[in-house]
């Protein structure tokens, strides 16, 4: 790792120098442009992607890019008030007798709470966001009633639904990119799970919180995370093992996966590639897990086709698409749009323009209010507009617009 005494601009000069590289010789070694490279050395930033390639021609991890350097100031967020009841139910206040939360006169009915959380699951599923806003804080809420009021078996039941709440309510929050509260609401669900030695849920918390720490490029700690997490889930006999048991091993796994191949290491990612391939070969068609966690031999083959796409390989992430075709109903609606996004980035590091036009147009009509949430349809975008052939297009200059895409 690197020193933390230094900037990533003047570590980048020095490692550059050291290996030998002019700035175009490493633009061309990391098939980028040389702009990419004299913005970070100036003292800017670029995207993880691009890091990544620089990270792959300089032999280093990708992590040694990230650094402590003093953020600058935050622009007021205007979702705050918004923001402030899910805040306030998932980080209450802690006193001298612990957390302090609201009153609640409301006899618990553990059917009821259950009913909500399948409710809420549903609504994030489906992409209704604003609903999974307003209706998660009286979730946690209600499901911390529940603990407190309840005893025995059905405060063991209460605490199940009260992780589950949280990594519901953590996953919209990594949607809108409020990482570090997700992270709040995901340790305390693990802390649940764990103290009702239900390893399947904890896992599904585990999964998103490795979600969230990927988004904060935070790449060994995922696969730490992970992989200790892998250790204690592997079943002894995969042919002995419940499906729910393989598959949360099998799904920890492609997240320790993901982490490796963007931190440029990539034979820790096809190990945990092939392992997790191997466990939805076993499981079979993909299905729902406790935790709302979706897995199976489609998902992890959408995976493995991701990783060829961040390692750079896109032809060879296309030729996955026609084994998965038959198949990629049993993934998630999340799933599932993710990997068309896939699908368009790698059209596009072909060259193949109008394919990516219409994917990404197919995306924006059929899962809008997810499309305008995601970094990647953006930086696709800018990559789309730039090389489109003289004027963009009235579709690319409409995609553009859609997710506020300038140049």
């Amino acid at each position: 790792m690197p020193s933390q005494d230094t900037s990533v601009a003047e570590r980048l000069v020095e490692l550059r120098r050291k290996r030998g590289f002019t700035q175009e010789s490493l633009a061309e070694a990391a098939e980028i442009s040389v702009g990419v490279i004299r913005k970070i050395e100036q003292g800017g930033t670029a995207r993880i992607e691009n890091y990544h390639r620089i990270a792959r021609a300089l032999q280093v991890r990708t992590v040694w890019f990230m650094s402590a350097e003093n953020p600058a100031p935050r622009v007021e967020d205007r979702r705050d008030p918004v923001l402030a009841d899910i805040r306030s139910a998932v980080s209450p206040p802690a006193g001298m007798r612990g957390r302090i939360y609201p009153d609640d006169d409301t006899p618990p009915s553990l059917e009821l709470l259950r009913r909500a959380v399948e409710a809420v699951a549903g609504y994030y599923q489906a992409d209704r966001y604003d609903d999974v806003a307003r209706l998660s804080p009286a979730l946690v809420r209600s499901a911390h009633a529940h603990v407190e009021l309840l005893h025995g078996d059905e405060r063991t039941n209460a605490i199940r639904l009260r992780a589950d709440a949280l990594q519901l309510t953590a996953r919209y929050l990594i949607q809108i990119r409020e990482h570090d509260l997700s992270l709040i609401a995901l340790r305390d669900a693990v802390n649940d799970a764990m103290s009702v030695n239900d390893h399947v849920l904890a896992a599904a918390c585990i999964d998103i919180q490795g979600w969230a720490l990927l988004r904060q490029g935070r790449f060994d700690e995922v696969e730490l995370l992970c992989a200790q997490a892998a250790d204690v889930l592997e079943p002894v006999k995969l042919s002995k093992a419940d499906r729910a048991s393989i598959a949360a091993w099998g799904q920890i796994l492609l997240r320790a996966s993901g982490a490796a191949v963007r931190n440029n290491s990539p034979d820790s990612a096809a190990e945990y590639q092939a392992l997790a391939q191997s466990a939805g070969e076993v499981v079979g068609a993909d299905f729902d897990a406790p935790g709302h966690m979706r897995f199976g031999k489609t998902t992890a083959l959408m995976n493995g086709m991701q990783n060829l796409l961040v390692a750079d390989h896109p032809d060879r992430a296309l030729d996955m698409v026609e084994e998965i075709r038959p198949h990629q109903g049993h993934a998630t609606q999340n799933t599932r749009q993710r990997y068309a996004l896939d699908q368009a980035s790698a059209h596009l590091k072909l060259r193949n323009v109008e394919r990516t036009t219409e994917i990404m147009m197919g995306l924006k009509s059929e899962a809008p209010t997810w499309f305008r949430q995601q970094q990647a349809a953006r930086n696709i975008t800018e990559d789309l507009v730039e090389q489109a052939k003289r004027m963009p297009t009235s579709e690319q200059r409409e995609i553009a617009e859609f997710l506020g895409v300038t140049g």
